[in-house]
């Protein structure tokens, strides 16, 4: 009798054991950009409701083992559309190829500025120069001349005509000083220097101009070995008004 109770009891538990497993089927996919039919790698894929999922890997292919026959699985990734899909189990385990629309959830666009350093708070050796200081050494001297009392500046036309100007900073030449206005390079893809003759007009619309001396953080990597100049100009919405200035020359 025991032994016959002890065999009705194995047969008991192999049937709820089989009934479990069979309860529980394996859902498999791919989650594919819509628009380049690429694999998304690390998207989310959950089971409504609840806290079970799991990540796509490195080709966008996932596979979620559920419990119930019909299920609803909610797949997300940044800057993608989020997608909710219904499953029943009884007809398709199989999802194939699941696509995501960009868009929603896409990361907001960065927009750069120039900037200028801050005296006494960013840690760089930088001199500033105002545009009241430049209206008033302007007269008619070269944009680079400006720059002459600046420390560890120094500039010169090198007796040549009106743009062959040149600037050392800490003895470096000018290869190796980095020129920018609002923050875009302007030295000579080829040799590094800058064609003053080609910025004609710039003591007009200068705001503000920064010298930074000795290497530092910059959009160009290898002029700025001796400084960096950064010219800022004037926005569009600067203040009407007007200046006055008269030079002299001799051409004998």
């Amino acid at each position: 009798m025991r032994k016959t109770l002890r065999n009705y009891a194995l047969i008991a538990s192999m049937l709820m054991a089989s009934m479990v497993t069979f309860a529980q089927s394996k859902i498999t996919g791919t989650v594919v950009d819509a628009e380049t039919g690429e694999g998304l790698p690390g998207a989310s894929v959950v089971l409504k409701g609840t806290t079970e999922g799991t990540i796509t890997d490195f080709n966008g292919d996932f596979s979620l083992t559920v419990d119930a026959n019909s299920v609803t699985i909610v797949i997300s990734f940044v800057g993608f559309q989020t997608l909710e899909k219904s499953v029943n189990l009884s007809e398709t385990q199989l999802l194939g190829k699941i696509k995501l629309v960009p868009g929603a959830g896409e990361l907001s666009a960065v927009e750069i500025l120039a900037s200028v350093a801050v005296e006494r708070k960013t840690p760089v050796a930088v001199s500033s120069i105002s545009r009241e200081l430049i209206l008033e050494r302007a007269s008619n001297q070269e944009f680079p001349e400006l720059l002459k009392s600046t420390p560890g500046v120094y500039a010169t036309k090198q007796g040549g005509g009106y743009g062959d100007a040149r600037v050392n900073i800490r003895g470096f030449n000018s290869e190796n000083v980095a020129v920018l206005i609002n923050g875009v390079p302007v030295n000579d893809m080829e040799n590094g220097r800058v064609y003053w003759s080609n910025w004609a007009g710039l003591t007009d619309v200068t705001k503000q101009m920064q010298v930074q001396r000795g290497l530092g953080a910059s959009k160009v990597a290898v002029p700025s070995i001796g400084g960096t100049i950064n010219i800022i100009t004037q926005n569009t919405d600067a203040d009407q008004g007007g200046n006055v200035f008269y030079g002299i020359g001799n051409n004998a």
